[in-house]
């Protein structure tokens, strides 16, 4: 992928200010040394946001067997996080007017936004950091020549996969309903990521008391009970 490299260098503030040199000193495709030194000054934003995803890689996986490894090839979530990191970070530069090839988003406020709160109208430019993620990470798997039907061809995909994944990234799983007993991935623990979880009860109606009539026919009264629905907070 070529990213984690930039973590490597991030405690090297010096070496982003010569632009040949850093260029040059990562494990970058041709296409991505012109994108580099076409955009010098994006280089920091993406060194913190490959150690931002680093770090929330690290700590979501803190207590699992497997906990984020910073390897190249690491597995699929790894890689997921960097790309999201950098797509945030490099959003963010966009508003806080670190970058001079963009600008904060104009985005108009949104419907559901509650009427007492103030819309300031600059917020992170996320078309930005989206485009500019996908221009400098793809182009690596794009210039790979693979055989079509290869295994090399499956894995170039998948890591295409992968990165629109990451820059896509997740509405989140406020308001998922989840199951407050288990401990597998439907669990309100997993899914609500920490954050604990809203009870609810309902009404609900259901088949009840069926009975099977020869032939063939069968009968069920219709029961009311109350049932507890758990979403994420």
């Amino acid at each position: 992928m070529g990213l984690l490299e930039f973590e490597k260098w991030s405690n090297q503030p010096d070496l982003f200010t010569e632009s040949s040199r850093l260029c040059s000193s990562l494990s970058l495709t041709p296409g991505q040394r012109r994108v580099c030194r076409r955009h010098k000054e994006h280089m920091p934003v993406v060194s913190a946001g490959v150690r931002r995803g680093i770090e929330e890689c690290q700590y979501q996986f803190s207590s699992r067997r497997w906990n984020c490894t910073v390897t190249e090839d690491g597995t699929v979530f790894g890689p997921l996080t960097l790309i999201a990191g950098v797509s945030l970070s490099v959003s963010r530069a966009c508003r806080d007017g670190s970058l001079s090839s963009c600008s904060c988003s104009r985005a108009t406020r949104p419907k559901h936004l509650h009427s007492e709160w103030v819309w300031g109208g600059c917020g992170d430019n996320l078309e930005y950091g989206y485009k500019f993620t996908e221009s400098f990470v793809d182009i690596r798997e794009r210039e790979r020549k693979v055989k079509r039907g290869s295994r090399e061809q499956g894995r170039q995909l998948m890591n295409r996969h992968n990165n629109e994944a990451g820059r896509r990234g997740s509405m989140g799983t406020t308001g998922r309903e989840c199951n407050r007993t288990s401990s597998g991935l439907d669990g309100c623990a997993l899914l609500c990521c920490g954050r604990g979880y809203n009870t609810k009860k309902i009404i609900v109606k259901e088949r009840c008391n069926c009975k099977f009539h020869w032939c063939c026919r069968v009968e069920c009264n219709t029961c009311i009970k109350a049932v507890e629905v758990y979403t994420c907070k």
